[in-house]
Order: structure tokens, then C-alpha cells, then sequence
């Protein structure tokens, strides 16, 4: 049998730690070189991604160029090829993908297609590239390419190896396994997609890196959020076998101008890992949330977390997020009740607190708001309970967290969720404040959901939470339905216009399908407010901490709109 052993190096770079990025490279390729005939990298392994204005400092592009050497240094008796991500510097600079052997860089393949779109920004910084990279490996063509060339593929080649840093949102694993089969069936060849894993600030990355088979099959699939290096055997023989029957790219291989040959006579092992699980729907979410809360705080150094917890449903997934990323001992709650606090809340919140095996403080902040108002007073008077009164309450909380941070060292966790950042029903300074958020890109009906996910695992939430109404408890008697329309329809309405770009007309439409008890002008009454809502919550917005992108478009890199608007 002649086959192609090839390692996909699923791997959690740090943005900015070249010189251990670089390490963990040469630690992974010195331990699979005798297995393998090539291991592949994600792209801008050697960096971490995305670099950002980084890669405008000339001291981090020879940085970049330092490291590399190293590698090659190191890597002169290796026996295999390594295919490294890197920013690579001659006067412009590209997204490339270095092929290492023997100490030598033997071939180098810069991104045709650079990403500008949603989150990414790669025409800022590098230059693109029509110049295709074609290695010859014991007769077997290996095509080369990076995250958006993959559309475009080179015909003729065998495998396609795809190098990519490719952020999760919701479906989206269904969309690349698609994408994925039907380049492998069309190209009758072997993708080999190879995908960073991880967190960097808002992204998260998933990993799952995969072999696709020539008849668009799974051949092996890496963990899902998990560094993951695994070595696959491609059966070549199979190829040939297919291409026999399907003649379309005998001659395209006669396009390909530069081919760069290599003899590896080595007697390697035939190595086929098993497909690894990987999560789906909630669990797949959940899984999400937990990485980009653990990796904002150990690529940081932050050691602990704190949280106001509520006893409402938000504070309660926020705490279980931090328990299950962070380790129960590293996670502080306060508790912090007024007039206004119903009993119950505080007895669920102390319930979840012993549940996660957590520290609650209770804090009560009814003298605190008194002295505040007492103060003022004398100044301005004493006018009618308003929303200065209730928003007072969340930034008196606000101010202890701070303050417990401050003191202890602990990062303060906003617990405010997509659906009340899109129409602000959040505390600017408030409840909004944190040093991260990590359900902002998280609709109050999906809070829901994980929230009754994150119980089949272990019942730490108490089932009172499920089934109250929402409420800031702020004033007595208040639920969020005083202000908002039910999340149910609210979320939908926030959906359309934020990840779809509907227009009022055609959001209200979609709803009359799904809402048949209100009349055409009601729905549209109830849309107009959102927007009017949502544009106005601009400046708040882009004053929220950053938190874990989960959905196509988040508030956050890929959100993007003016303050002062008046269209």
C-alpha cells in the first residue's frame, strides 16, 4: 500500500509569545518526526490569532523572523517537513505557510485571498499572493493553502492541505463539514484541514480538524476545543483508483508551472486514529463559552473571578460557567439584596452557591442607597422614585465588585446577556460593568437553554430559577416584560435585524407567521421600539467589556455602527 503519513497539529498558540508558541512547535514536531512524513500547523501558529496591530510593530515581525530561524536550527536532523503558519516578513508582509526540512525552508506559499469580513482584517496588514505551492512527496502532489484559499483550490494535486484559524459560531461546524466534502469529491483528492483551537479575547476557536477522504468521508476528525495532535495514514492507492474512473483532472496537473520534489524512503507506520466525539447544539455552546472564559483569564494571569449573583437566571449560567472554567475555589460571589430583593432570590442564590461549592458574601446595600439619596437631597430634593433610583442599585453593586476586585485581585464577571445589550435594559457602570462578559453574545431565551443543559450534567440550579419571571428587582413588582416584549418574540425581532440585516417591513412579516393573535400595525409598533431601542443602546455598547462571540455577528469586531445615526 502506499500511503502519506500526515500530522494535524491542533494546537493553542498564544497571541504575542512567539519565542513559547516556537517551542511548542519544535516539541511537537521532534516528538511525531519519526511517524510522519509531514506535520501541519494552523495558521499563524507561530503567532497566535489574529495578531492585530501587532504586525504593524517592526520589532514583532523580526521577532517572527527570529523564531523561525531557531526552528530551522533545531529541526536540521528532523527527517519530516513542517508546514508553519507565520507571518512572514521581506519588506511586505504575508499570511504564509513556511515549509520547513532539514534545517531549510524549502518552499513558501503566501494567502491568495485575504479575510475582510465580520471579524477579520487581514488587507490592513499583509499583502496577497497569486503564487501557487505545489510539494511532491514519493510521487504524491500536495497542494497548500490558507483558510479562504480553499475556495479556490489547485486541481491536479492529491491532498490539500488547509491551514486556518477559523472562529466558532453557532452552526458553523455543519457549514465546514459541507464546505469541506464537497471541495474533497469535486478536487477527487484528500483535505487536510488543520484549525487553531482555543480562545484569543472575543473568538473562540473549535479546532476540529479533520481529514476528508477523496469520496467526501470523514477520515478522522481532531477534539472539539481541545489542543489535539493525531497522525493520519492517506491511502494513495485510492486515489488512483477513483481518478481511473473519473477522468476530469488528467489535465489539470499539467497546469502547475513549479513542483517542488521530495524522495522520503522511510518505512513508517499505517496509523488511522479514531473520529473523535465531538459536542453538538447546547453542549457545543456551552463547550464555547467555557473555552473563551478560561483562556481570556490564563493567557491574562487572572487567577479568580467574581460575580453579583442574583438569583435570576443570567447570574446563575455566569456562575456555572466560571465554576466549570475556573475551578470552584477560584470563584467568589456577592450577594447584594435592597428593599426591593424578594426572599426566595436570595434563597436560590444561596442554594447554587452551595451547590458549585462556592463562597457567597451577602452584602445588603439598603443603607448604602439610603445615604446616596439622603445626600443628594439635600442638594437637588427628593423627586419620585425613577430609573435613576433603580439604576443607583446596580452601580452601587457595581462599585463593591470593583471594590472586592481591587483589594483581592479577583476580575469582575458581567453578567448581562445579547438580548438586554441590544436594547440596552442594562446599568451603563452597572450590572453591564466587567472585566469580561461571558454571555454577551447570548440571547435571554439561549440563556435558558444552556442554563437547563448545564443541569442534565450536574442540578446545581435551583428549578425556582427556571420558572420565575425575570426581573432586576429594582423597584417592587418589576419584571423585565414591564419594559421589553417577551423574550420569545423579542429574540426573534434581534435576530433578524442584527445576524440577517432585515429590514422593519420584513422582520414584521417574518413574525406574523409565527405570532397570529396581533394584527400587522401591532408587530410593526413592537419592531419599530426594538430598533429604535437597539440604535439607541449604541453608546453603551461600546462601553461593555468583551466577551465570547458564539453567534454570526456579536457586539463586539464584527458590530460596527456609528453612535450618532440618525438613518
Amino acid at each position: 500500500m502506499e500511503y502519506l503519513n500526515i500530522t494535524l497539529a491542533q494546537i493553542n498558540s498564544v497571541v504575542g509569545a512567539i519565542k513559547e508558541n516556537a517551542n511548542k512547535i519544535i516539541e511537537i514536531w521532534q516528538k511525531f518526526d519519526k511517524t510522519s512524513h509531514i506535520i501541519v500547523f494552523p495558521e499563524l501558529a507561530l503567532t497566535g490569532y489574529p495578531p492585530e496591530d501587532l504586525l504593524l510593530k517592526l520589532d514583532f515581525c523580526k521577532a517572527c523572523v527570529k523564531e523561525l530561524e531557531k526552528i530551522k536550527k533545531i529541526s536540521k536532523n528532523f527527517k519530516s517537513i513542517a508546514i508553519i503558519g507565520i507571518p512572514y516578513y521581506d519588506g511586505n508582509l504575508y499570511n504564509s505557510a513556511v515549509v520547513i526540512r532539514k534545517g531549510e525552508i524549502i518552499g513558501i506559499y503566501y494567502k491568495k485571498f485575504l479575510s475582510n469580513y465580520f471579524v477579520f482584517d487581514e488587507k490592513r496588514y499583509f499583502k496577497a499572493s497569486q503564487k501557487p505551492l505545489i510539494i511532491e512527496i514519493n510521487d504524491c502532489k500536495i497542494g497548500i493553502s490558507i483558510g479562504e484559499d480553499i475556495r479556490h483550490p489547485d486541481s491536479g494535486v492529491e491532498v490539500l492541505l488547509n491551514i486556518n484559524t477559523s472562529p466558532y459560531f453557532i452552526k458553523k461546524y455543519e457549514f465546514t463539514i459541507n464546505f469541506l466534502k464537497a471541495r474533497a469529491k469535486d478536487n477527487l483528492a484528500y483535505i487536510v484541514y488543520v484549525n487553531l483551537v482555543g480562545a484569543q479575547d472575543e473568538l473562540v476557536f473549535d479546532g476540529r480538524s479533520m481529514v476528508i477522504d477523496p469520496e467526501g468521508e470523514i477520515l478522522f476528525q481532531s477534539k472539539a476545543f481541545e489542543e489535539d495532535i493525531s497522525t493520519v495514514s492517506l491511502d494513495l492507492n485510492k486515489i488512483k483508483r477513483l481518478r481511473l474512473i473519473d477522468t476530469r483532472l488528467r489535465e489539470e496537473t499539467q497546469k502547475i508551472i513549479e513542483i517542488i520534489s521530495i524522495k522520503d524512503k522511510r518505512k513508517l507506520p499505517f496509523i488511522l486514529p479514531k473520529i473523535k466525539e465531538t459536542p453538538l447544539n447546547e453542549a457545543e455552546i456551552y463547550q464555547a463559552l467555557i473555552t473563551g472564559l478560561r483562556d481570556y483569564f490564563h493567557k491574562n494571569g487572572f487567577k479568580k473571578a467574581i460575580l453579583g449573583l442574583s438569583g435570576g437566571i443570567d447570574s446563575s449560567l455566569v456562575a456555572c460557567l466560571a465554576v466549570d472554567a475556573l475551578g470552584k475555589d477560584k470563584v467568589i460571589a456577592l450577594f447584594m439584596p435592597t428593599e426591593f430583593t424578594l426572599q426566595e432570590s436570595f434563597e436560590d442564590a444561596r442554594i447554587l452557591a452551595k451547590n458549585l461549592g462556592i463562597k457567597l458574601i451577602e452584602v445588603p446595600i439598603q443603607k448604602i442607597f439610603e445615604t446616596y439619596r439622603e445626600e443628594i437631597a439635600k442638594y437637588l430634593g427628593f423627586e419620585n422614585f425613577t430609573v435613576a433610583e433603580e439604576n443607583l442599585q446596580a452601580r452601587i453593586r457595581a462599585n463593591l465588585l470593583f471594590y472586592m476586585s481591587n483589594r483581592k485581585g479577583y476580575l469582575v464577571l458581567s453578567t448581562s446577556n445579547k438580548s438586554e445589550l441590544a436594547v440596552g435594559y442594562t446599568t451603563i457602570y452597572g450590572d453591564m460593568s466587567g472585566g469580561f462578559a461571558p454571555i454577551k453574545d447570548v440571547y435571554k431565551t439561549l440563556v435558558y437553554k444552556l442554563a437547563r443543559y448545564r443541569n442534565t450534567l450536574k442540578p446545581d440550579i435551583p428549578e425556582r430559577v427556571f420558572k420565575k419571571a425575570p426581573s432586576a428587582e429594582l423597584r417592587p413588582g418589576q419584571t423585565d416584560q414591564d419594559t421589553l416584549p417577551p423574550y420569545e418574540v423579542l429574540d426573534i425581532i434581534l435576530k433578524s435585524y442584527i445576524e440577517e440585516g432585515l429590514s422593519t417591513q420584513e422582520i414584521v412579516e417574518k413574525l406574523g407567521k409565527e405570532i397570529k393573535k396581533l394584527s400587522y400595525d401591532e408587530l410593526a409598533s413592537i419592531v419599530e421600539k426594538v430598533i429604535f431601542m437597539i440604535k439607541k443602546a449604541e453608546y453603551k455598547r461600546k462601553q461593555a467589556p468583551i466577551g465570547t462571540k458564539i453567534t454570526k455577528r456579536a457586539f463586539g469586531k464584527d458590530w460596527c455602527m456609528p453612535i450618532t445615526n440618525k438613518f
